[in-house]
């Protein structure tokens, strides 16, 4: 199988290459296409002929997409779009990563396949456009749904992850302001990339929720990352409104993942193991480098 990843150099999408190891991978970037120019899109991947084309490429800022709607729409609206266009013209499948921040947080309950998308924030309503115009163009696409990643290799766009700035803030020794009244379900890159290949063999179609086991606030998502670190860090919960980010987020954009199961997938391992897991092998990349 060749597979053409969009977004290859991200946290996500480094593990995907990885991943699909036994495949053929091209990777892409937003220095190799633009996915906002429909005619580049159509060029490439037509001239790279792959049998799956993964999107990663995403404006994950959520603050600045408040501020730029344009580039946010274009990214992560239109280049699913262009995207769709160019699979369906070429009949190859898609598989487009889409985000739990398409929710609206008030359902006050893990999010299923089935619910209703009513996004709160720029970024939201832009991923979700993506995904409507994704499903639109090419009904048979996955939309494959993740939630709170953090992997190791830093976020191309924000350049780290919450582990990581917890990390390095936690170090400072000054207590910490972390939001206790925003849950979600954190998820380690690697553990969803295995899970996309997965979906990927089984040739899995529609939406798709993909987390580790459980949910938590960014304020226990701290905690558990200070206690496997062993970090003692004074913590100060607030809530969002008193943290003031520009833009809102979802109360609790959590998921349950019943297409998973419905596929005869056994569910992803918990949160709170994968965090011990990026720890250790964070620790192991620092000793083998130092």
């Amino acid at each position: 199988m060749h597979v053409m990843v969009v977004g290859a150099r991200g946290q996500l999408g480094r593990d995907i290459v990885e991943a699909f190891g036994d495949c053929k991978v091209t990777p892409y970037d937003s220095e190799d296409m633009n996915i906002g120019d429909e005619a580049k899109v159509q060029q490439q991947i037509a001239f790279i002929g792959p049998d799956l084309v993964i999107n990663c490429a995403a404006f994950t800022r959520v603050d600045e997409c408040e501020r730029e709607h344009l580039r946010a729409f274009q990214i992560n609206a239109l280049g699913p779009l262009h995207l769709a266009l160019a699979c369906k013209r070429w009949r190859i499948p898609l598989m487009h990563i889409s985000t739990n921040y398409v929710f609206d947080g008030g359902k006050g309950a893990p999010y299923h396949e089935g619910d209703s998308a009513r996004p709160i924030n720029a970024y939201g309503v832009t991923k979700r456009a993506g995904e409507e115009y994704a499903l639109y163009t090419l009904p048979n696409a996955a939309i494959v749904r993740v939630s709170g990643l953090f992997g190791l290799t830093p976020s191309r766009m924000k350049g780290t992850n919450f582990v990581e700035a917890m990390l390095r803030l936690g170090g400072k020794g000054s207590p910490l302001r972390i939001v206790c009244d925003e849950v979600i379900s954190p998820t380690f890159t690697q553990d969803a990339a295995a899970r996309i290949r997965q979906l990927a063999d089984f040739n899995a179609t529609g939406l798709i929720h993909l987390a580790n086991q459980g949910a938590c606030s960014w304020m226990d998502f701290a905690r558990c990352i200070f206690d496997a670190a062993g970090m003692s860090v004074e913590i100060e919960p607030v809530t969002a409104e008193q943290y003031g980010a520009p833009a809102r987020r979802p109360k609790d954009s959590s998921f349950e993942c019943r297409r998973i199961a419905e596929l005869g997938l056994p569910a992803m391992r918990p949160w709170r193991e994968a965090v011990e897991d990026y720890l250790a092998q964070r620790a192991r990349r620092e000793s083998e480098t130092s």
